[in-house]
């Protein structure tokens, strides 16, 4: 009985809350949430530590919590629980391998990684799987790619791995490169950075039309606007949707919208591209400080309702942190809108945006990951990840100075995207010599800042995520072969 009234007690806390959603304050299971106390107390206590990644917008992590306080006894007993949010705590979530959540990762007292998994476990599977007796086994580096230099010959061979990957991955009956691939990942989110890669050098493109047709089909809300974050292609036309919607995911998609408007001259991709940024506009947009919040939390109850009755409901509640990581997307996202329409109100807010980032979230020696406008909290300084992004977004605003600035915040141990997303933006092939490149990435997205990054530094034609190389430094592919041309 109590297991239920906790369940219960979720429930109304997750539609009540405004942004604050806070499931360590009605579980049992008694988490830490500081990971210095989690890793003090495990050495000293001589206990495993059982990391639960969340997400405020994240429905799986609400079906994933009902699960845990089944078991909550057990987690109690035998680990120190250690509850962290996926957004808020990036770096944590990266160097263990999170792909999306709900992702949990179990780490001996002196920290080495156990056993990790992503998704919802019933209780009974989660009770099998922390009683198995596990071990650590290295990386055999199988996988791995590692760029001695920036080269042509990298390039080519980096090319050539993508294309044919996203070969296994292609979906000819749903569309979407999301798996599963010849690594064996399931990726069921769109990849719209893919899609305008793939675009942009005529490579795909009637897999890429169709797949992104799909994604309006079943992702996009004709109703509110936006895209949801993703649904899962193996169920035929019995979707589940993660009906949560992610300022990163719609930012990206813009981009990828108005690629497709530019190739094919299709009013469906433009309506669609104004129209998720209407919604952001309207539903994640923060007055104050010009940026957008983070999400938009899941609903399927709301979502399920026919178009009147929905319109007589609140509708879900947002993750009322402003995030540089994701809010750097969105400027990228704002720039290719004004590109194309010339309407200043895009590059106003960017510029906006923009500043307030570097006046509340930068103080010369520290960038924070997110501030939460319920309670201006600020957390997570120096994230390689918020550093690449938000240099990559300056450097497209020609903000040059401010770029430097950023620049000096550079840790020197950076993830294999963060590296890419940095040579991209300084157009600097310091950062990718060296570089031991995942092959086994979850996301092909990811691997499109590392190609985008090499074409730079080889083909120095144009700069940037946003801009175009001309005929001499493009791609073109032909019989399966590709070739470099000039």
């Amino acid at each position: 009985m109590l297991a239920v009234a906790v369940v219960l007690v979720l429930s109304a806390l997750l539609s009540s809350c405004e942004g604050g959603y806070d499931y360590a304050r009605v579980s049992r299971i008694g988490w830490e949430k500081e990971t210095a106390r989690a890793f003090s107390r495990a050495k000293l206590e001589d206990k495993p530590i059982f990391i639960y990644f969340s997400a405020i917008w994240c429905s799986w992590c609400r079906e994933y919590e009902k699960e845990l306080e089944e078991v909550a006894s057990f987690i109690g007993e035998r680990f120190v629980p250690l509850l962290l949010d996926a957004d808020r705590d990036r770096d944590l979530f990266t160097r263990y391998g999170g792909r999306g959540t709900p992702f949990t990762v179990i780490l001996s007292p002196g920290g080495e990684v156990l056993l990790r998994w992503n998704g919802s476990l019933s209780s009974e599977d989660l009770i099998a799987l922390m009683r198995a007796e596990v071990e650590t086994k290295p990386a055999d580096g199988k996988h791995t790619y590692v760029i001695k230099e920036a080269s042509q010959r990298s390039y080519k061979e980096l090319l050539t791995h993508f294309l044919e990957d996203l070969g296994g991955r292609y979906d000819p009956v749903y569309g979407g490169f999301s798996g599963p691939s010849g690594m064996g990942k399931v990726f069921k989110w769109s990849t719209p950075l893919t899609y305008d890669y793939l675009l942009e050098r005529g490579l795909l493109v009637e897999e890429v039309l169709f797949s992104l047709r799909k994604d309006i089909e079943f992702l996009y809300d004709e109703v509110d606007g936006g895209f949801f974050n993703f649904y899962d292609r193996s169920r035929a036309y019995d979707f589940y949707f993660e009906t949560s919607k992610s300022l990163s995911v719609n930012a990206l998609m813009i981009i990828a919208l108005l690629e497709a408007y530019k190739k094919t001259g299709e009013e469906l991709f433009l309506e669609k591209a104004l129209g998720t940024y209407d919604y952001l506009k309207k539903t994640l947009f923060h007055e104050k400080s010009g940026c957008f919040l983070n999400a938009q939390v899941s609903d399927p109850s709301y979502y399920n309702l026919p178009r009147e009755k929905r319109k007589k409901r609140k509708p879900p509640p947002t993750d009322t942190a402003i995030v540089v990581e994701y809010n750097s997307l969105s400027l990228l996202a704002l720039l290719e809108l004004y590109s194309l329409t010339q309407d200043e109100e895009f590059i106003r807010l960017a510029v906006r945006c923009a500043r307030y980032i570097l006046s509340d979230l930068f103080t010369g020696d520290a960038l924070y990951r997110y501030i939460d406008v319920r309670n201006g909290k600020r957390g997570l300084k120096n994230n390689a990840r918020d550093i690449a992004m938000l240099t990559l977004a300056l450097s497209h605003l020609s903000l040059e100075e401010e770029v430097r600035k950023v620049m000096d915040l550079i840790p020197e141990r950076k993830d294999w995207v963060s590296a890419s997303v940095l040579a991209l933006a300084l157009s600097n092939r310091t950062f990718l010599e060296g570089l031991e490149v995942d092959l086994a990435y979850h996301n092909p997205d990811e691997f499109v800042f590392l190609l985008r990054a090499l074409e730079v530094i080889l083909f120095p034609y144009g700069k940037g995520l946003l801009l175009r190389h001309d005929a001499q430094g493009r791609l073109s592919g032909g019989g399966g072969e590709l070739f470099l041309r000039g």
